[in-house]
Formats: structure tokens, sequence, C-alpha cells
């Protein structure tokens, strides 16, 4: 017994320092550790639209979200927006305006701590289509009567709360080149009754050519 003891007090300030920074080790890595926040990457995804309903079109607020992820460093380094998909989830939306969760599937093992926006504003429309005149203009608004558009017509296609306000494409043209003699394909702009752009619809064709004969040289007079 009594050498128990004794081997216990032999070095016993060594024993006891080396007890305490064993204790100092494990209270480090067990509690300081875990107390630290993993490691986290911010990417930037466009927005996509699934589950619209057949003859609907949507169109959304936003069109990129911003998305923290929080994961192992190997592997988030690794991570390019897209092995990400950010998307609206439209399924069983009928006609009208909503605002809705935005979605995120990040690859397995990866958590998505935020998303910004949280939400989209959806607007869901009935698919429609219409024929439209192109019509010829000079950049600076004035019309361009030589112009020879082809075709002369073209098809607009989308919401149908768009495609009602639209009266006319139009195709303009440089003023300088609207002076000579000129062969371009353009892409026609569909126009509401104010001249004003409207965006989100589509056209078929896309591109339409536009061509201005050369002006014929003044005769001299006799």
């Amino acid at each position: 017994m009594a050498l128990g003891i004794s081997s216990i007090k032999r070095n016993f300030g060594l024993k006891l320092t080396a007890l305490l920074i064993a204790l100092l080790l494990w209270f480090t890595f067990n509690y300081l550790g875990a107390a630290q926040s993993p490691y986290t990457k911010t990417i930037e995804l466009p927005l996509g639209i699934h589950q619209v309903a057949s003859g609907l079109v949507a169109s959304v607020s936003a069109h990129t979200v911003s998305v923290e992820l929080a994961g192992a460093r190997t592997q988030l380094d690794a991570l390019t927006p897209a092995g990400v998909d950010a998307f609206i989830d439209c399924t069983g939306k009928t006609a009208g305006t909503y605002s809705l969760t935005v979605n995120v599937v990040a690859p397995e093992g990866d958590k998505v701590k935020s998303v910004t926006p949280p939400h989209a504003i959806v607007v869901i429309d009935a698919y429609a289509y219409r024929k439209v005149p192109v019509v010829a203009r000079e950049s600076r608004g004035g019309p361009l009567p030589a112009a020879r558009v082809e075709p002369d017509t073209i098809t607009v296609a989308g919401a149908q709360s768009a495609v009602a306000r639209v009266v006319a494409a139009e195709v303009t043209v440089p003023v300088h080149a609207a002076r000579q003699a000129l062969a371009a394909e353009v892409k026609p702009v569909p126009m509401d009754g104010s001249l004003a752009p409207i965006a989100g619809l589509a056209s078929e064709p896309p591109i339409v050519r536009v061509t201005i004969p050369a002006r014929r040289a003044a005769q001299p007079r006799g």
C-alpha cells in the first residue's frame, strides 16, 4: 500500500500537468470543434419553372436566386451551379398569380442554409397566339416606306394577356443604314398600341429579312 502511494506521489506535478493537458485537448476537440460553423458556399442559380399544366404558360418575377450551402469543404469547392437545381413547382396551379416557394435540390451531403429570395411571384396564364404585321422603322422612329419586309407578318405566342396587347411587330434599321441600299436579317419585336415593346413572347419566324433598295440618282435637267 505504501509502495502504491509512493509511486503516485513520485513526479506528481508532471502527472497532474499531463492530465490537465489531456483534459484540455479533449475539451477543445469535442466542444470547441463542434461549435465551429461548417464550411459554406454561396452560388447564383437560374430559377426554373416546373410542372406547368398543358395549355398554360408561366412567368416568374425573379430570374436568379442566391443559395447558401453548408457541407464538406472539398465537396463544396468542387460544386458548380450545374450541380444544383433551383425551381418553382407549379403542380396543380391554374391561371392566376401566386407567391410560391423556391425549391433547391443540392447534392447529397450538402445542406441548404438559405435561399434568397425564398419566394417568387409566378403569373400563370392561358397560352395564345396570333398573326400580326411587321413594320420597319428607322432607329429614330421614322417610317421606312421603301423598306420591304419578308415575311410581312409573323406569329407571336405566349401568355394570352400579353398576346392580346400586341398590335404589330417592329424591326428597326439604323438611321445611316436607312439612307442607302440595305439587305439585313432583323429580329422583330412585338409592340403594343403605344409602340412599347412587350417582353416574354416568342415569334415565328424569329428573324425577318429587311431590304431597302438603292436610291435612284437624280437625273440632270435637260
